[in-house]
């Protein structure tokens, strides 16, 4: 968890989202990134609103090793449009 980049040990933390295969299918967060569909070449994730409150102790299982997102860019519309022409709403959604 991004919480635990400098803090070691484990940190109770709150599920903020489903993972969401294009199809509508859920993709367990004890998958592993071969489990995300390809799409248009490239593997795409749905993050969808947490279907159920969940948590758990996560901390870093790899001290050594620090984990970084870098936000490249901000998709324009038309990208954006295109992508979510790609995707179906998640199977076990409410109605």
């Amino acid at each position: 968890a991004a919480v635990c980049r400098e803090t070691p040990g484990q940190v109770d933390t709150v599920g903020s989202f489903d993972l969401t295969a294009p199809d509508g299918g859920r993709l367990w967060n004890e998958g592993a990134p071969a489990d995300i569909p390809v799409v248009d070449g490239v593997r795409l994730l749905v993050l969808d609103e947490p279907s159920y409150r969940r948590s758990w102790p996560a901390g870093r299982f790899f001290p050594g090793m620090r984990g970084d997102v870098i936000l490249e860019r901000a998709l324009e519309q038309e990208e954006t449009e295109r992508w979510f022409a790609l995707v179906s709403p998640a199977k076990d959604a409410p109605a």
